[in-house]
């Protein structure tokens, strides 16, 4: 087939356009597709772990009901090595740590406290994890301890009067009474009219003596 003068020049200057730009180009295509096709198996391999981890929550879960502290340390060691990276993992820590308590067994529950906190990697179970360490440590007489991790806690508003709770109870328990009473005002004050702690709350700041 012939052509004209005209689009033999234009062919020229396509074919010199991409003996310079052909192989960058290819090159950019390639990263592009293999850009794509790692973000599309990347989500995918992200919904297949929370998929297995959301059945082995519900493992977890069964085993908390039925009491099998063993079962339900186990399952949650599994989420937090295999799973860590999903919601799972802190949910599963906190929920052994639960049963660990229920057992008596401290050391326990304190470790897949202390994974939450320090390892977990999910700021919104922060708070949640430190209030029922503190608790722990309460338990056990630390209460110096029990003041460091409710200091270092930034709860959200719903977190607030737990936080509060908790930190009166340890307060109370060195017998600082304007302290207690402070942090379980603050705590009726931050729970509003539908707060669960508020008739506790108020047992609370009755049972303290009067200031001197």
């Amino acid at each position: 087939m012939a052509y004209d003068l005209e689009e033999q020049e234009s062919i020229d200057q396509m074919k010199a356009w991409w003996d310079r730009w052909g192989t960058p180009v290819t090159a950019a295509v390639c990263v592009c597709c293999l850009g794509f096709a790692a973000w599309n198996g990347w989500n995918w391999w992200q919904r297949n772990q929370a998929g297995k981890a959301a059945q082995m929550y519900a493992q977890l879960q069964q085993a908390v009901v039925a009491n099998d502290q063993k079962n339900a340390a186990s399952l949650s060691t599994g989420l937090v090595s295999e799973y860590g990276s999903t919601i799972y993992a802190p949910l599963g820590a906190l929920a052994a740590a639960n049963a660990a308590l229920q057992n008596g067994n401290f050391a326990e529950a304190k470790a897949k406290l202390e994974w939450v906190i320090d390892k977990a990697g999910r700021p919104e179970y922060d708070a949640l994890a430190r209030i029922r360490l503190a608790g722990v440590l309460y338990d056990e007489g630390k209460l110096d301890e029990a003041l460091k991790v409710l200091d270092a806690a930034k709860p959200n508003a719903d977190q607030r009067p737990l936080l509060l709770d908790r930190l009166g109870d340890v307060w109370a328990a060195k017998g600082d009474v304007k302290m207690a009473r402070e942090s379980w005002a603050e705590a009726q004050k931050t729970g509003g009219a539908n707060n669960p702690l508020a008739r506790v709350l108020e047992l609370k700041l009755a049972s303290l003596p009067a200031e001197g």
